[in-house]
Protein backbone atom coordinates (compact mmCIF):
# COMPACT_ATOMS: atom_id res chain seq x y z
CA UNK A 1 0.00 0.00 0.00
CA UNK A 2 1.26 3.99 -0.86
CA UNK A 3 0.80 5.10 2.44
CA UNK A 4 0.41 9.04 2.60
CA UNK A 5 3.10 10.63 5.16
CA UNK A 6 2.10 13.85 5.52
CA UNK A 7 -1.46 12.70 6.32
CA UNK A 8 0.30 10.15 8.73
CA UNK A 9 2.12 13.03 10.11
CA UNK A 10 -0.77 15.23 10.56
CA UNK A 11 -2.25 12.58 12.69
CA UNK A 12 0.98 11.57 14.41
CA UNK A 13 1.57 15.70 15.46
CA UNK A 14 -2.67 15.69 16.66
CA UNK A 15 -1.60 12.66 19.06
CA UNK A 16 1.45 14.41 20.51
CA UNK A 17 -0.49 17.81 20.81
CA UNK A 18 -2.89 15.45 23.00
CA UNK A 19 -0.32 14.08 25.29
CA UNK A 20 -0.78 10.86 24.18
CA UNK A 21 2.59 9.95 22.64
CA UNK A 22 5.94 11.50 22.71
CA UNK A 23 7.86 13.16 20.41
CA UNK A 24 10.84 10.31 20.24
CA UNK A 25 7.07 8.41 19.55
CA UNK A 26 6.30 10.33 17.11
CA UNK A 27 9.37 10.64 15.06
CA UNK A 28 9.96 6.81 15.14
CA UNK A 29 6.37 6.24 13.65
CA UNK A 30 6.90 8.34 10.94
CA UNK A 31 10.21 6.39 10.40
CA UNK A 32 8.00 3.64 9.43
CA UNK A 33 7.01 5.47 6.50
CA UNK A 34 10.93 6.31 5.09
CA UNK A 35 13.53 3.93 2.62
CA UNK A 36 15.58 4.22 5.76
CA UNK A 37 12.95 1.91 7.72
CA UNK A 38 14.76 -1.59 8.65
CA UNK A 39 11.70 -3.54 6.90
CA UNK A 40 10.17 -1.09 4.67
CA UNK A 41 9.90 -3.68 2.39
CA UNK A 42 7.26 -5.06 3.91
CA UNK A 43 5.06 -1.94 3.64
CA UNK A 44 3.96 -2.62 -0.07
CA UNK A 45 2.10 -5.62 1.67
CA UNK A 46 0.81 -3.54 5.01
CA UNK A 47 -2.84 -2.56 4.82
CA UNK A 48 -2.21 -0.01 8.21
CA UNK A 49 -0.12 0.51 10.38
CA UNK A 50 -0.51 0.79 14.31
CA UNK A 51 0.39 2.86 17.60
CA UNK A 52 -0.18 0.71 20.51
CA UNK A 53 -0.08 2.87 23.80
CA UNK A 54 -0.32 2.01 27.31
CA UNK A 55 -2.45 4.65 29.48
CA UNK A 56 -3.34 4.72 32.81
CA UNK A 57 -7.27 4.58 32.40
CA UNK A 58 -8.53 4.61 28.99
CA UNK A 59 -12.07 6.25 30.32
CA UNK A 60 -10.08 8.84 30.63
CA UNK A 61 -8.56 9.51 27.23
CA UNK A 62 -9.81 12.87 25.29
CA UNK A 63 -12.53 10.36 23.43
CA UNK A 64 -14.31 13.78 22.34
CA UNK A 65 -10.95 15.59 21.17
CA UNK A 66 -10.48 12.46 19.03
CA UNK A 67 -13.72 11.81 17.48
CA UNK A 68 -13.86 15.49 16.83
CA UNK A 69 -10.52 14.87 14.85
CA UNK A 70 -12.30 12.46 12.85
CA UNK A 71 -11.09 9.44 14.39
CA UNK A 72 -13.14 6.34 14.45
CA UNK A 73 -13.35 3.91 17.92
CA UNK A 74 -13.82 0.35 17.00
CA UNK A 75 -13.68 -2.63 19.30
CA UNK A 76 -13.74 -0.69 22.72
CA UNK A 77 -13.69 -3.20 25.47
CA UNK A 78 -12.68 -2.60 29.19
CA UNK A 79 -9.76 -1.50 29.46
CA UNK A 80 -9.20 -1.07 25.60
CA UNK A 81 -10.09 0.95 22.35
CA UNK A 82 -8.86 1.42 19.13
CA UNK A 83 -9.19 4.50 16.93
CA UNK A 84 -8.95 3.84 13.46
CA UNK A 85 -8.32 7.41 11.16
CA UNK A 86 -8.05 7.67 7.54
CA UNK A 87 -4.79 7.66 7.25
CA UNK A 88 -4.11 3.91 7.63
CA UNK A 89 -2.57 5.00 10.89
CA UNK A 90 -4.11 3.54 13.51
CA UNK A 91 -4.19 4.47 17.32
CA UNK A 92 -4.79 1.59 20.01
CA UNK A 93 -5.23 2.39 23.66
CA UNK A 94 -4.98 -0.24 26.33
CA UNK A 95 -4.89 0.30 30.77
CA UNK A 96 -5.14 -3.71 30.82
CA UNK A 97 -1.95 -6.51 30.31
CA UNK A 98 -1.70 -6.72 26.99
CA UNK A 99 2.12 -8.17 26.96
CA UNK A 100 3.52 -11.24 28.94
CA UNK A 101 5.75 -7.75 30.95
CA UNK A 102 2.46 -6.65 31.91
CA UNK A 103 2.33 -9.40 34.50
CA UNK A 104 5.99 -9.84 35.13
CA UNK A 105 6.71 -7.36 38.18
CA UNK A 106 9.47 -4.97 37.51
CA UNK A 107 9.06 -5.86 33.94
CA UNK A 108 7.75 -2.80 32.78
CA UNK A 109 9.88 0.61 33.30
CA UNK A 110 8.60 3.19 31.31
CA UNK A 111 5.79 5.90 32.41
CA UNK A 112 2.84 5.64 31.10
CA UNK A 113 1.56 6.88 28.21
CA UNK A 114 4.22 4.53 26.77
CA UNK A 115 4.00 3.04 23.02
CA UNK A 116 4.43 -0.35 23.63
CA UNK A 117 4.43 -1.62 20.28
CA UNK A 118 3.84 -0.81 16.68
CA UNK A 119 2.05 -2.71 14.64
CA UNK A 120 2.45 -3.27 10.95
CA UNK A 121 -1.00 -5.28 9.63
CA UNK A 122 -1.01 -7.42 6.80
CA UNK A 123 -4.10 -8.17 5.88
CA UNK A 124 -4.27 -9.59 2.47
CA UNK A 125 -3.87 -13.75 2.70
CA UNK A 126 -2.15 -13.66 -1.21
CA UNK A 127 0.40 -15.63 -1.52
CA UNK A 128 3.32 -12.56 -2.15
CA UNK A 129 2.12 -11.12 1.10
CA UNK A 130 2.30 -14.11 2.97
CA UNK A 131 6.03 -14.94 1.12
CA UNK A 132 7.11 -11.12 2.55
CA UNK A 133 5.57 -11.89 6.24
CA UNK A 134 7.76 -15.14 5.71
CA UNK A 135 10.96 -13.58 5.16
CA UNK A 136 10.68 -11.41 8.43
CA UNK A 137 12.53 -13.91 10.85
CA UNK A 138 15.68 -13.91 8.12
CA UNK A 139 15.75 -10.43 7.94
CA UNK A 140 15.37 -9.91 11.91
CA UNK A 141 18.58 -12.33 12.04
CA UNK A 142 20.78 -10.65 9.40
CA UNK A 143 19.65 -7.38 11.10
CA UNK A 144 20.57 -8.17 14.55
CA UNK A 145 17.45 -8.11 15.44
CA UNK A 146 15.75 -10.72 18.08
CA UNK A 147 12.47 -12.54 16.72
CA UNK A 148 9.10 -14.24 18.42
CA UNK A 149 6.72 -16.25 16.54
CA UNK A 150 2.93 -16.54 17.12
CA UNK A 151 0.73 -18.98 15.54
CA UNK A 152 1.26 -21.14 12.52
CA UNK A 153 0.17 -24.40 13.87
CA UNK A 154 -3.26 -22.44 14.94
CA UNK A 155 -4.60 -18.92 14.52
CA UNK A 156 -3.28 -15.88 17.06
CA UNK A 157 -6.19 -15.01 19.71
CA UNK A 158 -6.85 -11.62 21.10
CA UNK A 159 -9.85 -11.38 23.27
CA UNK A 160 -12.50 -11.66 20.58
CA UNK A 161 -10.38 -11.17 17.19
CA UNK A 162 -7.79 -13.30 15.76
CA UNK A 163 -5.44 -13.36 12.82
CA UNK A 164 -3.66 -16.08 10.79
CA UNK A 165 -0.08 -15.10 12.81
CA UNK A 166 2.30 -13.16 13.79
CA UNK A 167 6.36 -11.98 14.28
CA UNK A 168 7.57 -10.00 16.94
CA UNK A 169 10.92 -8.49 16.04
CA UNK A 170 13.25 -6.36 18.79
CA UNK A 171 15.56 -4.10 18.74
CA UNK A 172 19.19 -4.51 19.58
CA UNK A 173 20.21 -2.19 21.94
CA UNK A 174 22.90 -0.33 20.10
CA UNK A 175 20.78 0.28 17.17
CA UNK A 176 20.02 3.70 16.34
CA UNK A 177 16.66 5.41 15.71
CA UNK A 178 14.45 2.18 16.58
CA UNK A 179 13.29 1.26 20.65
CA UNK A 180 10.24 -0.56 20.58
CA UNK A 181 8.91 -4.25 19.60
CA UNK A 182 7.23 -4.43 16.19
CA UNK A 183 4.46 -6.28 15.21
CA UNK A 184 3.65 -8.33 11.80
CA UNK A 185 0.45 -9.41 11.91
CA UNK A 186 -0.34 -11.85 8.75
CA UNK A 187 -4.32 -12.64 7.96
CA UNK A 188 -7.85 -11.13 7.70
CA UNK A 189 -8.57 -9.74 11.11
CA UNK A 190 -11.57 -11.86 12.43
CA UNK A 191 -14.24 -10.47 14.45
CA UNK A 192 -16.18 -12.90 16.92
CA UNK A 193 -19.09 -11.70 19.42
CA UNK A 194 -17.16 -13.91 21.93
CA UNK A 195 -14.25 -14.24 23.48
CA UNK A 196 -11.74 -16.49 21.96
CA UNK A 197 -8.87 -16.94 24.13
CA UNK A 198 -5.83 -14.39 24.78
CA UNK A 199 -1.81 -14.25 23.11
CA UNK A 200 -0.40 -11.49 24.95
CA UNK A 201 2.56 -10.20 23.17
CA UNK A 202 5.68 -11.86 24.13
CA UNK A 203 8.24 -10.04 26.03
CA UNK A 204 11.89 -9.53 24.48
CA UNK A 205 13.89 -12.59 24.54
CA UNK A 206 16.84 -10.12 25.26
CA UNK A 207 15.12 -8.69 28.17
CA UNK A 208 16.58 -9.66 31.94
CA UNK A 209 13.28 -11.24 33.10
CA UNK A 210 12.44 -13.02 30.42
CA UNK A 211 13.42 -16.10 31.61
CA UNK A 212 10.73 -15.82 34.55
CA UNK A 213 7.98 -15.57 32.10
CA UNK A 214 5.36 -18.39 31.71
CA UNK A 215 4.47 -19.47 28.13
CA UNK A 216 1.88 -16.33 26.32
CA UNK A 217 -0.93 -18.32 26.32
CA UNK A 218 -0.85 -20.25 30.60
CA UNK A 219 -3.39 -20.42 32.82
CA UNK A 220 -1.51 -17.56 34.88
CA UNK A 221 -1.88 -14.85 31.86
CA UNK A 222 -5.60 -16.08 31.26
CA UNK A 223 -6.40 -15.90 34.58
CA UNK A 224 -5.18 -12.33 35.19
CA UNK A 225 -7.28 -10.86 32.71
CA UNK A 226 -9.46 -12.56 30.09
CA UNK A 227 -10.49 -9.35 28.32
CA UNK A 228 -7.02 -9.22 26.45
CA UNK A 229 -7.96 -6.95 22.97
CA UNK A 230 -6.76 -7.20 19.57
CA UNK A 231 -3.79 -5.36 18.26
Amino acid sequence: MQFDRSAVGNVLSEAQTLGLISDLERAELLSVFTPDFPYAGVLEFTDSVHAHVKVDDVDSLPHHELKNLGYHPENAEPGYIKYATDAAINLIFSSIPIAQDDNIPGAVTLSKPFMDHVGIDMRDEAAPTYEAFEKIPALAAELGWREVPQGGSGPVHCCHTQVKSKHWVYPPETWQGWRRPIEFAFGTLVIFDKKMGCDLRPIDPGHSLAPQNSPCCGASAAATDDTNPAR
